[in-house]
């Protein structure tokens, strides 16, 4: 039986969290390298071959412009852009409305809140229920890339998959 593919997209500003989501899915280290170019992750789950986009970039236009080339170049299907923001910093919410603008290719859309437990630990929790409905995600989720279980930041993907 041939696998079912799959591609997710991970955006948002440098720092929120994307690298560190996609290598906690893969197994591997917590601390990442720092991401310089786009690149491609594959996972396999059960019947799935999930691949994973890694779109770098410190500020929003550079992020947007890296994804919008690594689709064109890999002829990429994106079925999911997971945008990523960091709960305790609210500009990183916003950058997301200026990648937004700039896809040239925009499918399902959820939205994560990440680093969940520093907020919780700081007071400081940015909710994302407005901004997800601006952009059109259908879910938020808020998690901890670093500390929660990698089956459960797996089932944030997979569910959206469906």
């Amino acid at each position: 039986m041939p696998r079912r593919k799959y591609a997710v997209s991970f955006l948002g500003v440098g720092g929120v969290g994307k690298t560190t989501y996609i290598y906690r899915l893969l197994g591997l280290s917590k601390e990442p390298r720092v991401t310089r170019r786009p690149r491609f992750y594959v996972l396999r789950v059960g019947d799935m071959e999930l691949f994973l986009l890694d779109a770098p970039g410190q500020y929003a236009a550079e992020v947007a412009a890296l994804y919008n080339e690594a689709v064109r170049k890999y002829a990429a299907q994106i079925d999911l852009v997971a945008y990523m923001y960091d709960l305790t910093a609210p500009h990183t919410l916003n950058d997301l409305f200026q990648i937004e603008v700039r896809l040239a290719f925009n499918p399902r859309k959820i939205l994560i809140g990440n680093k969940r437990d520093l907020a919780e630990e700081l007071g400081i929790y940015t909710e994302g229920e407005e901004a997800a409905k601006a952009l059109g995600a259908t879910r938020v989720y808020y998690a901890s890339a670093l500390k929660d279980d990698p089956n459960t930041l797996l089932h944030i993907i997979l569910e959206n998959l469906q």
